[in-house]
């Protein structure tokens, strides 16, 4: 305990009032910043708003805080957005209305646009993710269905043709033939059937034969946002040709490679139209991730295969990947690619939540960001950006101006999300600490038991306990039970009742608060069978140490061992095992490491217990050092520079950034190109003083990133023929740009 002795010249105690006054003052701010709260979504708006001219729409935006905060619409770039009579109408209780209207009346920058809620207040300010407002005005279409060539025999899929400006609303619902026989989307379930409406809107038409050319299809369609639905303008028919010789199978189109991208649980189709004669067979196969090696498709009710089309139905992001369909009959094969990507909704969270730093004290926000695939991470203060883009957020020494709202942005093409957290400054802390725990002890199954932990701290910790490693909750022969003393300590107790040989193993009560943690284990060890916990898969990143312990129950364990493959480890200098079950990997590696770890715990009269451990190991991004020229370059000089990107598992975000700035639309004369997922090539077609600094490539991908930086050196050419080298800060090149040429104009 420290305490502060004040001193002061003899006389009216003028000078201890005033600080009893100031230390009332400051009891009240802190007592009122505690009770303040930052604006927090209660509704928070959606990524896409579509709708039609003659529904409007309505887009919902409501926060909660203390004070109440206000709700202001902004565009994309901070620019706050009000009324325009007729089109849009910023509601009194926050909710942005986009009223019916005519087709004439139709304008961009009001129906297209990406705009962004904003609830502000004395104690902070937030943005909601982004919404992509996008208005359609009611059209004419026709959409039409064409004839489709096939040889006897094979299988045929008629498209339903529909205009590219109403494509992203129309779909496709049902095919109807001239005998009045009508097919949809619900007879999926047909595995036999001849006809099957595909989930993509095409009529797949298995084992053709002559009498299939008789008929005529029109396709319905129907559009999402008006309910219209039409049929086609023109029917289509098979053209069906009899094999006069053999051939070999043979795709109707030019390109061998497709790519499709589709959203969690949707159903996709891919597509393998070969053509030929004899009959041809189709094989489907998956590339194992960022590998040449491939596995057969296995089918099963959610995946499945209808002549060569792969249907995969509620799609899983884990489906996301390239596929290869290889066709082949007597005379010959062929194959193509598809890449697909299965993309889930993105989400962030903060943690902590809230916390409140005292003055000179560290803080740290982590994003914990979730959905495929994600491309940014970018953070804000208090609806202002940060210019940081790593997903754990430090500030060294809090100061007054730190005090606010934080928010953690993910991004990719389609959609956002946000997380909120706040900062609040408080006075000084106490970390948590154990002051009483409960030591290791061996029981016999049947009578109940409990274990405590009393532990200290300012602000009061609160007590959670575990069970190696995983989190302990109340049951029906478990209850959990905290109670705070007079003097604030805290007291958690473990009951136990009637207890079983599997409840032995390390227990840990660990005390928690906004300012650190403190825990404390020991053992509890139950007389009985051998007995291993199930064990959750267990995701690190390469280069790293993976380190596990057996969860065992039972009493006596004379031994503990791990295998793999059968074989009992350590096989190798890298793996450690010790007697109390844990396993340690130093410096990991995929081909070498990731495999499933079987842990076997056996007693003295031979009764063992086996539970697996499945472990992946992801390979973070490694940079290939490159160059910008092996010498400064020279006004007007063509600059390029490739990162390639040698190492990591997809998906991997490539950036480039000048002088710690991001390479985006504030360089307009810098090109960056992709020539390849793994490879990004930067380009500079007229060099100037402004583009001179430090370029860094920087790689990420979900088990870390990396970053290379080179530096750009330009000579600039003056009077008298003399050359001075230039490595100048972005924000003055244009400055210096100009005064150069006029030097150059003047000689």
């Amino acid at each position: 305990m420290m305490y502060t002795m004040l001193c002061h010249p003899p006389g009216p105690s003028k000078v201890p009032l005033a600080i009893l006054a100031l230390i009332a003052v400051m009891t009240n701010v802190v007592r009122a910043e505690d009770e303040s709260m930052g604006p927090v979504f209660v509704k928070e708006p959606p990524n896409r708003v579509d709708f039609s001219n003659g529904t409007g729409a309505e887009v919902e935006c409501q926060a909660r805080g203390n004070p109440q905060p206000d709700i202001i619409w902004v565009r994309a770039d901070g620019t706050a957005v009000g009324d325009v009579p007729g089109l849009r109408q910023v509601l009194p209780n926050g909710n942005l209305v986009f009223p019916p209207f005519r087709a004439e009346d139709y304008r961009q920058e009001v129906h297209a646009q990406v705009y962004s809620c904003l609830a502000t207040s004395p104690a902070g300010s937030v943005h909601s993710r982004d919404v992509n407002v996008r208005a359609v005005v009611q059209q004419i279409y026709e959409s039409r269905v064409i004839d489709e060539f096939v040889l006897s025999g094979n299988t045929a899929t008629l498209k339903c043709l529909i205009p590219s400006f109403v494509a992203d609303f129309v779909d496709a619902i049902e095919w109807i033939a001239d005998d009045g026989t009508s097919y949809t989307i619900d007879d999926l379930e047909e595995k036999d059937g001849k006809y099957l409406v595909l989930p993509s809107g095409e009529l797949h038409i298995r084992d053709v034969g002559p009498e299939d050319g008789y008929k005529t299809y029109q396709c319905r369609t129907k559009h999402r946002l008006t309910g219209e639905t039409r049929l086609s303008a023109t029917k289509g028919r098979l053209v069906i040709t009899e094999p006069v010789a053999s051939a070999r199978p043979k795709f109707p189109m030019t390109d061998t490679s497709r790519t499709y991208t589709i959203r969690h649980s949707r159903t996709q189709t891919l597509f393998c139209p070969a053509q030929a004669y004899p009959i041809p067979a189709f094989r489907w196969y998956k590339f194992l991730n960022g590998t040449t090696r491939r596995q057969p498709v296995q089918l099963n009710d959610r995946i499945r295969q209808v002549s060569g089309t792969l249907i995969i139905r509620e799609a899983r992001v884990e489906d996301s990947g390239k596929y290869l369909c290889i066709v082949n009959n007597s005379v010959g094969g062929e194959s193509v690619e598809t890449v697909l990507t299965v993309t889930a909704p993105l989400g962030a969270e903060i943690e902590p939540r809230t916390q409140t730093v005292d003055f000179g004290r560290p803080a740290t926000f982590t994003c914990n960001v979730r959905g495929n695939p994600i491309k940014t991470v970018s953070w804000m203060k208090d609806g202002k950006p940060l210019g940081h883009e790593e997903l754990v957020l430090r500030i060294d020494s809090v100061k007054k101006e730190d005090k606010g709202m934080y928010q953690c942005f993910v991004r990719n093409d389609q959609e956002s999300a946000q997380a909120t957290a706040e900062l609040k400054l408080g006075g000084r802390f106490e970390p948590p600490q154990i002051k009483q725990a409960f030591t290791e002890e061996t029981l016999q199954p049947g009578p109940s038991m409990f274990l405590k932990c009393v532990a200290s701290g300012n602000p009061t910790p609160e007590i959670t306990w575990e069970l190696d490693g995983k989190r302990l909750s109340n049951t029906e022969r478990l209850q959990v039970g905290q109670y705070v003393k007079v003097n604030g300590d805290v007291v958690s107790h473990l009951n136990i009742s009637s207890i079983h040989t599997n409840d032995g193993g390390l227990y840990k009560c660990i005390a928690g608060s906004k300012v650190g943690a403190a825990e404390h284990s020991a053992r509890l060890n139950v007389y009985g069978l051998p007995f291993i916990r199930h064990m959750d898969k267990k995701a690190i990143v390469a280069g790293e140490t993976l380190r596990v312990t057996c969860p065992v129950a039972g009493y006596p364990i004379e031994s503990t061992v791990w295998e793999r493959d059968n074989r009992v480890l350590p096989i190798n200098r890298k793996q450690k095992v010790f007697p109390n079950g844990t396993l340690i990997i130093e410096n990991v590696e995929r081909q070498s490491d990731q495999a499933t770890y079987t842990c076997v715990a056996r007693n003295a009269q031979g009764y063992s217990a086996r539970g697996t451990l499945e472990v992946q190991v992801m390979v973070a991004p490694q940079i290939v050092p490159f160059v910008m020229g092996d010498e400064p370059a020279n006004w007007g000089d063509a600059v390029t520079a490739t990162c390639t990107v040698f190492k990591g598992d997809f998906p991997i975000h490539i950036e480039w950034s000048l002088n710690g700035e991001l390479i985006r639309n504030n360089y307009p004369d810098i090109v960056i190109s992709t020539s390849s997922k793994r490879v990004s090539v930067l380009t500079i077609d007229q060099v100037t003083a402004r583009h001179a600094g430090e370029y860094s490539c920087s790689a990420s991908n979900a088990a870390g990133g990396t970053s290379y930086t080179v530096s750009l050196i330009v000579n600039g050419t003056y009077t008298e023929n003399r050359t001075y080298t230039l490595s100048v800060n972005s924000e003055i090149s244009n400055v210096i740009y100009e005064i150069t040429n006029l030097i150059i104009k003047k000689t």
